[in-house]
């Protein structure tokens, strides 16, 4: 499949009572024929922490509330000793807490970055039991399943985007964004993105959206004729840091095959506003 050199973890917790946490970091090991070749703190800023200058404690696994990696502000992505994606199987990963304040994920999501992108290596969704190191509250660790890339041809029924927004001064923002997606001459997907539980687009936090397709597609039809389009509909600027697209092939629940559609670890593309002295009103993603 593909040489990884770096990780980012995608969360998403629960939206319900008792569901967040007050865990400072989750524990990622990936194991292959006994040796575990990647054990990993994924920890987060906050201002009690490391980054005391820049911003309020995060409430990156609270109650209804996603994250990308749980890295720095600075890079959310954690780099990696480089191994070969086709040594894995499904008992290879798992996620970990070390703390006794429980947490309820929802959706857990493993990416690895190479050379030319960054692809989905592992996840679970609609996930329904606590992890603690409270054996009577919960599990300590849970593994995360493989999931295939797809190919050009994967029929894509609903999309995963993913972003992440670092911080400094306007970065955040409270527009709303659209993504709209032409595939084959066609317009299969136009979506504003809703108001969610999450802390959306706020500086230093992740976002976790699904959006269904109008049209099912595939990777190929955008790549032959078709384009992906990212747009902000107000004048309140918002510069991400980190963002991801994918397709997916299930209607609902957790997918059998994750197709990259769009990987940028280090967003450089400048604003998006309406208001076109602060930035752009809407900017093409490159598809890879």
């Amino acid at each position: 499949m593909a040489t990884i050199d770096k990780l980012f973890l995608a969360t998403l917790t629960r939206n319900e009572d008792n569901a967040g946490t007050d865990a400072g970091s989750l524990d990622l090991t990936i194991n292959v024929d006994g040796i575990d070749i990647a054990d990993i703190n994924f920890g987060f800023m906050s201002a009690a922490g490391w980054f005391s200058d820049i911003g309020p404690d995060s409430d990156w696994l609270g109650e209804g509330q996603a994250a990308i990696s749980g890295g720095t502000y600075k890079d959310p992505g954690e780099p990696v000793d480089p191994f070969d994606s086709n040594q894995l199987t499904n008992s290879s990963i798992r996620v970990g807490i070390r703390s006794d304040d429980m947490w309820k994920p929802e959706n857990i999501l493993l990416l690895g970055h190479s050379e030319r992108r960054t692809i989905a290596l592992a996840m679970e969704t609609d996930i329904d039991f606590h992890l603690s190191t409270d054996s009577s509250e919960g599990k300590l660790t849970i593994p995360l399943r493989l999931v295939s890339p797809g190919t050009s041809s994967t029929i894509i029924r609903r999309v995963m985007l993913l972003v992440y927004t670092g911080a400094g001064d306007n970065v955040q923002t409270d527009s709303p964004i659209q993504l709209q997606i032409t595939a084959g001459g066609n317009l299969v997907l136009q979506q504003q993105i809703p108001d969610t539980s999450q802390d959306d687009l706020e500086q230093y936090t992740g976002n976790w959206y699904f959006i269904d397709a109008a049209v099912p597609f595939t990777r190929g039809d955008v790549l032959s004729n078709g384009e992906i389009k990212l747009s902000i509909l107000g004048t309140d600027a918002w510069v991400p840091k980190t963002l991801f697209v994918f397709g997916l092939d299930t209607e609902a629940g957790r997918p059998n095959e994750v197709v990259h559609l769009v990987s940028i670890p280090e967003w450089t593309f400048g604003a998006l506003s309406t208001d076109t002295s602060e930035g752009k009103p809407s900017i093409p993603l490159p598809v890879v």
